[in-house]
Order: C-alpha cells, then structure tokens, then sequence
C-alpha cells in the first residue's frame, strides 16, 4: 500500500518538476540575454566589442543563463516527506501524505490498525487526483515577451552598424602594432646578446634602453602616444650610444695611414685590412707583424719605421693612443730595439681591436635605432586614416611655396614661378583635415607627398599645472626678474648670427628630455615632443 502512495508522490514531483522548468529555463536565458544586452548597449557607448563579438558574447551568455537554470533544477532532490508536504499543501490533503510517510517512517508512532487505516485513505484521496489539471503546464507571458525583446535588441546590435566600430578598430591596430614592435624587441635583444664582436659591457648598454622598453610596452593598456613615446624614448638612447662609440673620423683617417703600410712590404697586410676598413682584422694583422720583426732584414725594418712614422702622423689628430704606439714603433726600430718595437706594435693591435669593438656597438646601436624608428613610425600610423595628399606643378623656372585650392574640393600646395598652377586634393580622416605640399621645376616635374602621423588635438587647459611662488623682490618690482623671471642683462661679444646645425641639436635635444623628466609637462604632449626630435635625428 505504501508503494502506492510512493508512486503517486513520484509522479506528482515529476510534473512539478517539469513545470518549473517551462518557467525557469526561459527565465535563465532571458537573464543571459539581458546581461548580453547590457554589453550590447557598453559597446555602442564605449569602444569595447565589434557586432561579431557582441553577437558571440550574446550567445554565450545565453546559453550560460540557460545551463545554470538547468543545472539548478537537476541539483533539486527532494525528500519523500518534502513531496508529500507540498502535495498535502497543493491539492489540500489535510495532511494526509505527510501523515502516512511520518507514520511508516516511524516519526509518528501509531497503532497498526489506526496507520493502516490511515494509509488507506491517503492512497484513495491521492490516486483521485487529476495531477494534470491541477499542475498545468504554461509558460508565464511577460517572460517571453521580454525574451522576445532581449533578443530584437540583440539582433539589432549585431545588425545596425556600430559607431564605435572606426575607434575599435583604430585601438586594436594600435595594440597590434605595440604586440609586433614588443616581438621585434624581444628578437633585437637576441641579436645583440649572440653578437660576438661586442663585449659583455657594451651589450648591457645596448640592451638596457630596449629591456626598458619592453617592459613599458608589456604593461598593457598604453595609449598610442605613450608607446610612441616609449619607442622614442629608447631610439634616442641607442642614437647617444651610437654617437658615443662612432670612429668615422678614425676611419676616414685610417684610409690615409693605410697607404705607407700597404705600400711597405713587411706591413703590407697591416694596410691592406686598414684599406678595408676591418679594424678587427688590422688589430690580428698587427700582432703577426709584431711577431714577425726579428725575420725582417735591417733595410725591411728601416723600411717598415717610415711607414709607421707616417701612419702615426695620419692619425695624430684623429687617434692619439694609436698614433703614439705606431710613432714608439717607428722610433724603437730606427733605434734597433725589436723589443720595443714589438710591445709597440702589440699596444696598437689591442687599440685596434677596441675601436673594431666600439665600431661594432655603433653599427648595432645604429641598426637597432633604426629599426625602432620604423616601428615608432608603424605604431603612430596604426589606425590612422591615410591623409590627404596634393602636388602643385608649373611650368616656369624656379623654386617657390604657396597654396593653391584644387579643383573637386581638397586643399593642396602647388609651387612654381611664372604661370604655374597648384591642384590638389585631400580629406579628413578622423577630424584631422588632409595634409599635402609639392614642388614645380623646369619643364612643368611635379613634386610628391608623403603621408605624415597627425596626432589628435589634445586640450592641455585640463591639464593641472604647476605652482610657481615669485622672490619677494619680483614681486615687488616684476622688471628687475626679466620678461621670464630668469632673465639678467646679457653682454654680447662677437656672436655669430648662424650656428650649424650639429653643432647645438644635441643641446638642444638633451635639454628638452631632461624637462621631459624635471619639468610638470602634461603627459599627453611628451610623446610628441619626443617623436619630433627624434625625426630630427633620421
């Protein structure tokens, strides 16, 4: 008898069970959807997912809200007691289900005669029970109708275009060109650390300025600026090493010292690698000369000590050091001491072999910056719109600038003298208007333009500036600071009104990066300042 109410019970948590789930489910993926359409609706306001990401994430958050619905009714086990609670409570049994399981678990104790009787009519009330009618199957209207909602909108923020897909787009170009420039980083590295020709030293120094860069781009969540900047930062390093380790001089000046040696038989090979400019090669040709000294004949070595002599005046304003080891040479074989002569020679093979070493950093340094400043240029054309471009022609003789508006809108620059003409044509590209220039010559040739990097408009009003209090005396009297504050009278000597250029860009250079570094300059414009004394240094 008890199976029988057994039974019924099951069946009765079945149907329960089947229609909390035509409620439940539904509502779990119209919570899905619903946190899916709030993404949506970021990405239309930020610069967050394109449509095809917004309609994946809305799938899968769909599904998310649908499975943990599931999977919280599956983990619903209820007790025999608990169902029978809920059938005396939902078909109004007056407790008999709970009863009858209470007394055959042994809970309510009853004489057998009273729980056998009491079974009895539980099992004839809950088999006349019409089950179907009284749990009916139906699904709550304003669920679907918000689901049905949830998912027009959904399929409206995948189909309507996105007006933050151009910004997107310009952001992931941007942080793919950052993730490339870190890989080029990371292989320039290896390359410098398996460069034979450099010593421990000067790969350190070549590597510091791109291990800082790498860990500044490995932060995550630069700006373009900010990585333009950092690439800028690191080129102009590896550009003072560069210049901190060139021998152009000494090599121009070497091409003069080379001849007497190439022209002596026993300094033949000596000047032979000076001829081609392998210093590494001139500092092992040196020691083998060395060595050789005692098998030269007197004439041979009185020979070889003019030409040295020579070679060492060659260098005398270029390389000091290894001027007066060829000179010592030079003077210790006139004298006839081959020792002398020896330690002399082996004195300027080991200088040698330092400059080939420090020509080595150069060129690695040079290279190294080079390939920085493409990527510097690859990062700060990433996600930009290419610019308008205008060229200008005339057929007169001369050279001169101007403006010209071109024909179909656009504005241009044209040049040329006489009856020439300017055209050309540009756009917009991000709010940035186009940028275009050329040239007019003889016979009507026609200059070209090149796409530059035209940074956003960047407001410093907002930026926060720093607090300056004035001397006491400024205050006072303001002429006696200077229209700067700074300014003193100046007494002027013979000053030239021109300056060469490489004579103050350095200066001038390291002056603005160390204001980069002292000075409160907004961030948003240190890049800049940076990237262009940078293309200065190309």
């Amino acid at each position: 008898m008890f199976n029988h109410l057994t039974t019924h019970l099951n069946k009765i948590n079945r149907r329960r069970h089947l229609r909390d789930a035509l409620v439940w489910l539904p509502r779990g993926l119209l919570a899905g959807l619903l946190v899916a359409a709030s993404v949506a609706a970021s990405a239309r306001l930020w610069p967050l997912l394109d449509n095809a990401q917004v309609g994946n994430a809305a799938l899968a958050l769909g599904l998310l809200g649908l499975a943990a619905a599931a999977v919280a009714l599956l983990l619903q086990r209820r007790t025999l007691l608990q169902q029978a609670h809920f059938a005396d409570r939902h078909f109004r049994l007056h407790e008999r289900a709970s009863a009858a399981v209470e007394i055959a678990g042994g809970r309510l104790p009853t004489p057998p005669a009273l729980a056998e009787q009491q079974l009895a009519d539980a099992v004839r009330v809950i088999s006349s029970l019409d089950i179907r009618a009284a749990l009916p199957l139906k699904a709550e209207r304003r669920d679907w109708l918000v689901l049905l909602l949830a998912l027009v909108l959904l399929v409206a923020a995948v189909w309507l275009p996105n007006p933050q897909a151009d910004i997107l787009r310009a952001q992931r170009a941007v942080e793919q060109s950052i993730a490339e420039q870190t890989e080029e980083i990371e292989a320039l590295v290896e390359e410098i650390e398996a460069n034979p020709e450099l010593t421990e030293e000067q790969q350190e120094a070549l590597v510091e300025p791109l291990q800082s860069a790498l860990q500044e781009l490995g932060q995550g969540g630069l700006t373009q600026e900010e990585a333009v900047a950092t690439l800028s930062e690191a080129e102009a390093d590896l550009r003072d090493l560069q210049a901190a380790n060139s021998n152009e001089g000494l090599e121009r000046a070497l091409q003069s010292a080379a001849d007497p040696l190439a022209g002596a038989s026993a300094s033949q090979s000596l000047g032979q690698t000076l001829q081609n400019g392998n210093l590494a090669q001139a500092g092992a040709a040196a020691n083998d000369l060395a060595d050789s000294l005692p098998e030269l004949s007197a004439e041979e070595q009185a020979a070889l000590a003019e030409a040295l002599q020579q070679a060492a005046a060659a260098l005398g304003q270029t390389d000091g050091e290894i001027s007066a080891a060829l000179n010592e040479a030079a003077e210790a074989l006139q004298q006839g001491d081959v020792a002398a002569a020896q330690d002399a020679l082996r004195d300027a093979a080991g200088d040698l072999q330092q400059r080939a070493q420090e020509q080595a950093a150069a060129q690695q340094a040079a290279a190294a910056a080079g390939q920085l400043s493409e990527g510097r240029q690859e990062v700060a054309q990433a996600g930009q719109g290419q610019q308008g471009a205008g060229q200008g022609e005339g057929p007169g003789q001369g050279q001169g600038e101007g403006q010209g508006q071109g024909e179909g809108g656009g504005q241009g620059a044209g040049s040329g003298e006489g009856d020439g003409s300017g055209s050309g044509e540009g756009g917009d590209v991000d709010g940035a208007g186009g940028v275009g220039g050329g040239a007019g010559g003889i016979g009507g040739e026609t200059g070209h333009t090149e796409n530059v990097f035209v940074p956003e408009f960047t407001d410093p009003s907002g930026e926060p500036g720093a607090e300056i209090e004035l001397p006491a005396e400024c205050i006072a009297n303001p002429d006696a600071c200077g229209g700067l504050l700074d300014e003193r009278p100046t007494a002027f000597g013979d000053e030239e009104s021109l300056v060469p250029y490489n004579e103050v860009f350095a200066d001038y250079r390291d002056a603005a990066y160390q204001a980069l570094d002292t000075e409160p300059i907004p961030l948003g414009l240190k890049g800049y300042i940076r990237d262009y004394f940078s293309s200065l240094e190309e």
